[in-house]
């Protein structure tokens, strides 16, 4: 796949929980590591109190030459992101961002990004 079928996209799934009222947030960014960082502040700002913060994996996409990606999980009592002050380009809730039970689960998705299949 050619640089520039791969897409700058912010992909998102929430997973909640009722007792307490927690939403766990799995996000996954796909641009040059300056907006990576841009769109997380906007994210943290969203999603304000966060409870915690996941690191699932980031790095380079192969075959591109500045695009990277970061995969992580922000713990929130907070339910909805208004996404048109976040991120102006393609953002899509994508149920492959589900919890898994290990890190290791991670690893098709995470080699998916990596190769820019995603």
């Amino acid at each position: 796949m050619e640089e520039s079928k791969i897409e700058r996209k912010l992909l998102w799934y929430r997973y909640s929980e009722p007792n307490p009222e927690l939403h766990h947030w799995y996000l996954a960014i796909i641009n040059e590591p300056s907006q990576i960082r841009i769109i997380k502040q906007k994210l943290y700002d969203q999603l304000q109190p966060i409870v915690e913060e996941k690191e699932i994996d980031e790095g380079k996409i192969e075959i591109s030459n500045n695009l990277h990606y970061e995969l992580f999980c922000l713990i929130t009592s907070t339910s909805k992101i208004d996404y048109s002050k976040v991120y102006q380009g393609k953002v899509k809730q994508d149920r492959r961002l589900q919890p898994r039970r290990t890190q290791e689960g991670w690893n098709d998705f995470i080699e998916k990004l990596h190769n820019g299949e995603i």
